[in-house]
């Protein structure tokens, strides 16, 4: 080296023949400037400790001018209060699910509180689920509740064979010739007394005896303006259309119709054929009474002459009584054509409906007694 310096010894500023106040050069400090000399003391960098103190002299702060955190000359930072930059140390409060009071004691969580939260979701929890349940279970009841209605409120024919209630009441009336008229007349509601006989035929509640050919004809022979008719067939039918002709079945169907009678008797003069069809209630036996078309077919047997062959030629009667119609289709005993000049045939006819009317009249009667 040149310009009165040395050349540096390997070893660094300590090394044997380093000039006192030459700045060291290395890692940290920049080399000096060719031609001048050092400046100053040598001022601390990163890799070199601070100069130390001389006597007498206070020592410069920790790091002053280097890195770390800055310095708070004459006061010490508050307590717990990081400084910039630094994460919080153990202990601290921290915002969080908790909230800054739920940590205590250092690292401690707040168990209490966090006991009161899981207690309280589990109760909510537990009051939405029994709440739906209860929901689903009404649901459920007023749908049972519904079906159940439904079902018993039809009208099962088949579970009443013989007669069912019924609850309406309108007019009776009689027709002859196949024309019919209404005829007025009261029925009582169900679950009160009967008023008159009719009206104890007017439901199956109060009409509780048997129906059959017999309780229907009880008669094996009538004695009519001088004739004696004697019962030579009989017939039932639960379909109601199998003993009609002309329509008349789909009229008596229409309004459930329950069963036809049928019983002929003859006499040397006339042959006649009356029906009896059973309903539920006085209000259908009337609206079938209201709209009656065709007749009951003539019932013919081995003893019986082969009567209306030709229905144009026959008389034919209807008339309803309770929850009862009775029909009658007569004609001569030889076959011809019924006319003014053959009175007995419509007299045997209109004496046969009134015994027929008769006989459940006495049938309503002792309904009437036996309801009390």
């Amino acid at each position: 080296m040149t310009d009165g310096q040395q050349q540096a010894q390997p070893g660094g500023p300590e090394a044997q023949g380093q000039p006192q106040g030459v700045p060291p050069q290395g890692y940290g400090y920049p080399p000096p400037q060719q031609g001048q000399p050092p400046q100053g003391p040598p001022q601390p960098g990163y890799g070199y400790p601070p100069p130390a103190a001389g006597p007498g002299q206070v020592p410069p702060p920790y790091n002053q001018g280097g890195y770390g955190p800055p310095q708070y000359p004459g006061q010490v930072p508050p307590p717990n209060q990081p400084y910039p930059g630094q994460q919080p140390y153990p202990g601290q409060p921290v915002q969080g699910r908790y909230g800054a009071g739920t940590f205590q004691n250092g690292d401690e969580p707040d168990w209490t509180a966090m006991a009161d939260q899981h207690e309280t979701a589990a109760r909510k929890k537990k009051r939405m689920m029994l709440g739906g349940i209860a929901l689903v279970c009404a649901v459920a009841l007023a749908g049972i509740v519904v079906v159940s209605m439904n079902v018993l409120g039809k009208d099962d024919k088949k579970n009443d064979p013989i007669a069912g209630p019924s609850s309406s009441a309108s007019a009776s009336g009689d027709n002859s010739s196949g024309s019919p008229s209404p005829s007025s007349s009261s029925s009582s509601s169900g679950g009160t007394k009967p008023k008159s006989p009719e009206d104890a035929l007017s439901r199956g509640s109060s009409d509780k005896a048997p129906v059959s050919l017999d309780t229907l004809f009880p008669k094996a022979s009538l004695s009519v303006e001088g004739q004696t008719l004697a019962k030579k067939a009989t017939e039932h039918d639960d379909q109601c259309g199998a003993g009609t002709v002309s329509g008349l079945g789909t009229v008596l169907e229409n309004e459930n119709c329950r069963d036809i009678y049928l019983a002929t008797y003859v006499s040397d003069k006339a042959a006649v054929t009356v029906g009896i069809v059973v309903f539920d209630s006085k209000s259908q036996a009337d609206r079938a009474q209201a709209k009656v078309v065709g007749n009951i077919k003539p019932l013919r047997s081995d003893q019986t002459p082969r009567f209306c062959p030709d229905l144009s030629q026959c008389t034919f009667s209807n008339k309803a009584f309770g929850r009862y119609m009775v029909f009658t289709t007569a004609g001569n005993a030889d076959g011809s054509a019924v006319t003014d000049g053959t009175p007995a045939t419509k007299q045997a006819a209109a004496g046969v409906s009134k015994q027929a009317l008769d006989d459940l009249k006495a049938r309503g009667q002792a309904a009437m007694t036996n309801a009390g």
